[in-house]
């Protein structure tokens, strides 16, 4: 079922269509893994985002709890309650919009990141708004493209693992050209 709406305030012009990887259902097992990664309190109000078919929602613990399911008529981008924690799987298609909305109404989340959407760039920016990674848990899922991460942010808490960064240069140019074995090559022809 494709669906068109829109994504964040910030980008009220952008439509969002649903792509294959926006629909993939966690297992069980994986919700009660990062339920338990996140100590819910009886007090606090927990919202799952994309309930899809309730495996975080069905299985939290005593607690407020809300939800948001696009196919339901209950938009994430069109939610903006304070909440204690946010606690899911989004959808990959939109994963930045998604992050910053999140980043917006809580202080503390839980999602699981694919190895190819838990980017340098995102994770600097989570870092930059005042989160730390509380908690990280590998997660092989035989019947998942690849490798993910189930990731605790919180705000305001030191990070268990800092983000520093490393860039090397093309010795011929001084510069990021990514043509260091073409220069090689042509200084041999010459």
């Amino acid at each position: 079922m494709k669906s068109v709406v829109k994504t964040s305030k910030k980008r009220q012009t952008k439509e969002y269509k649903e792509t294959p990887n926006d629909v993939i259902y966690t297992p069980k097992p994986v919700a009660k893994i990062m339920i338990d990664m996140c100590e819910i309190k009886p007090t606090d109000k927990v919202l799952d985002p994309s309930r899809g078919k309730g495996v975080f929602f069905n299985n939290l613990p005593e607690c407020q709890k809300d939800w948001c399911e696009i196919t339901d008529g209950k938009n994430f981008f069109d939610f903006n309650e304070r909440v204690d924690l946010v606690i899911g799987n989004p959808p990959y298609s939109i994963w930045s919009d998604w992050i910053e909305h999140t980043m917006n109404i809580t202080d503390k989340f839980c999602y699981i990141f694919g190895s190819m959407n838990f980017t340098d760039d995102r994770l600097r920016n989570i870092i930059d708004q005042g989160f730390g990674v509380t908690k990280f848990h590998l997660l092989k899922i035989d019947w998942w493209f690849s490798p993910s991460y189930i990731i605790v942010f919180e705000r305001g808490k030191p990070s268990i693992i800092s983000v520093s960064e490393t860039r090397i240069k093309c010795p011929l140019c001084n510069r990021r050209c990514g043509n260091e074995k073409d220069h090689l090559l042509s200084e041999l022809v010459i």
